[in-house]
């Protein structure tokens, strides 16, 4: 939640934030799983960085975006993880189509304005739909 507060005010996801994510991350595999949660643990956070570096390339995501989702990947399965991007990039497709229509409908924006959404939310929502479910 604080990563999202900070992202929708300073356009920016701490890394203070991230680090500190990423060491109770850390802990809270190898303190419940052993040595093979340390395995989990460096494979799940690998996993964002690895399957998003190209959007991060081409400026479709942020830094700070693929951070969150490795210190997210600290805590939960591979599979899980593998969900939570999948249904995070559905729900910021949603969010991205309903700010196109606020923009383009209701504003009256002019056609070939670039309108930006910030990620974080939707790394959120799909986030406890994964757990709630």
């Amino acid at each position: 939640m604080h990563a999202v507060c900070t992202d929708m005010i300073q356009t920016r996801i701490s890394n203070r934030l991230i680090v500190l994510g990423l060491a109770l991350g850390f802990l809270f595999r190898f303190m419940t799983e052993g040595s093979k949660g340390v395995l989990f643990f460096v494979v799940n956070i690998s996993i964002p960085v690895i399957l998003l570096y190209l959007l991060f390339q081409m400026r479709a995501l942020g830094a700070g975006d693929i951070k969150l989702f490795s210190m997210i990947g600290a805590f939960i399965s591979t599979k899980q993880l593998l969900r939570l991007m999948g249904l995070a990039f559905f729900v910021g497709a949603m969010l991205g189509i309903g700010k196109i229509i606020y923009h383009f409908i209701f504003l009256k924006t002019e056609r070939g304005t670039l309108t930006k959404i910030h990620f974080s939310p939707a790394i959120l929502m799909a986030y406890l739909m994964i757990i709630w479910r």
